[in-house]
């Protein structure tokens, strides 16, 4: 079964959501945007390092439990991203709309992805992916028919 935590080929799959990324201006303004609003969480890498130590031994002393709830508060962003991501890519006319909106959730949801412990470095990296690649998240998900599928993918 197909799991998105364990995406081990995104390099790829960012390649190639951008190749087959719409062309228009609109787009091209939330790329870079979201590029541009995201980089600057870059200044939270130290105060990152303390609380992915502090959350883990947090995580280690509830058994677990505490992944649980950051798992759940993770779930409503996930939700919006890949929502607003494949609206994005089908209704056109909707551009407009989503566009501050879906930069806004895609800082949110880095700013989040930054601050919270997550013991798995390939579930972070994977959902940094999907939050730093709005509006093309669900090709991250869901790629394009180009991408070479397992049988374990069509199942």
């Amino acid at each position: 079964m197909y799991s998105w935590r364990e995406i081990s080929d995104m390099e790829y799959r960012i390649s190639l959501a951008h190749t087959h990324a719409p062309s228009d201006i609109l787009t091209k303004t939330a790329i870079l945007s979201v590029k541009v609003t995201t980089s600057i969480w870059v200044i939270l890498v130290p105060i990152e390092v303390v609380t992915t130590f502090l959350g883990g031994c947090l995580i280690g002393l509830t058994f677990g439990v505490l992944l649980f709830v950051l798992t759940l508060i993770w779930w409503p962003f996930f939700v919006l991203l890949l929502g607003t991501s494949w609206l994005w890519l089908r209704a056109w006319y909707l551009r407009p709309i989503l566009l501050v909106p879906g930069v806004l959730v895609s800082n949110l949801a880095n700013l989040y992805i930054t601050l919270a412990p997550d013991p798995e470095k390939a579930s972070k990296y994977a959902k940094l992916s999907i939050a730093e690649e709005w509006p093309l998240s669900w090709y991250l998900i869901k790629p394009p028919a180009e991408y070479p599928r397992s049988e374990a993918d069509t199942e």
